[in-house]
């Protein structure tokens, strides 16, 4: 008996992450369903985007003349400016250094640095406890949001993630370094937990989407109108960016 196709499984298809004895299961549902066929051609555009616009800042290299003139070689410079060309380049590259450093010692001191790091930070604390994960559990959704929507100031609403296999655990408010955040958790039938954090930003009409890896935990991140957004958890990048997508989908088509 074939299985219903989801939006998690049209996802992973997208990502290469389908189970393999499940492919020809879904391409075959894919020649008989046009909307499925449709919903996948949809995501991957956004992926095609999302590489387009991320993959040249993440693989662009540091230039080699800084590499060079750091070490004390540079080229195509007169020898009267060697000197000054190391220096400024050791200068930038320290500076750089210098703030990763900054960074890094803030966080193993309990200060996270980035919204991403704080969500990862958050992730870590309240997902592994047993009793007490959130302030508000999943039967009282609407006082939930309610409430988390006017600590923010901003309408909030929590996704439904049950077609990936996640139910609403609940949420909290969690202290940021900068604004409140509002935290919604999530759990699988195996107990893995995942959390979305919102916390309010000016409007700038733009979309930007990141991926990061903090302290072992994956974090998709995204901005919207007056809004930024954390899903975090302990799962394959494919998975996270899967989950993330539904997420932002009907994040979306509630505005």
């Amino acid at each position: 008996m074939s299985k219903v196709i989801t939006d998690a499984d049209i996802h992973a298809y997208a990502d290469r992450q389908l189970a393999p004895d499940r492919v020809a299961e879904f391409e075959d549902a894919m020649a008989r369903d046009p909307a499925i066929a449709a919903k996948l051609a949809d995501i991957e555009r956004q992926n095609a985007w999302l590489r387009g616009g991320l993959a040249p800042l993440l693989d662009e290299p540091l230039p080699q003349r800084l590499i060079d003139a750091a070490r004390g070689r540079p080229r195509r410079a007169r020898r009267f400016f060697a000197p000054a060309l190391a220096a400024a380049a050791t200068l930038v590259l320290g500076i750089g250094v210098g703030w990763y450093a900054r960074d890094a010692l803030l966080a193993r001191e309990g200060m996270p640095t980035s919204f991403a790091r704080e969500a990862a930070f958050a992730h870590a604390i309240y997902a592994s406890d047993p009793n007490r994960p959130v302030e508000i559990w999943a039967p009282e959704e609407k006082h939930l949001v309610a409430w988390l929507s006017k600590r923010l100031g901003i309408p909030l609403r929590a996704p439904d993630l049950n077609s990936a296999g996640y139910a609403l655990v609940g949420g909290r408010l969690v202290a940021g370094n900068e604004k409140p955040t509002a935290m919604f958790m999530y759990e699988n039938s195996a107990k893995q937990r995942l959390t979305l954090q919102a916390r309010s930003r000016p409007g700038t009409g733009e979309t930007a989407f990141r991926y990061a890896v903090e302290d072992g935990v994956g974090v998709y991140y995204w901005v919207d109108d007056r809004c930024a957004y954390a899903l975090a958890g302990n799962l394959a990048r494919g998975q996270l960016l899967a989950i993330g997508r539904l997420v932002y989908q009907q994040l979306a088509s509630s505005e």
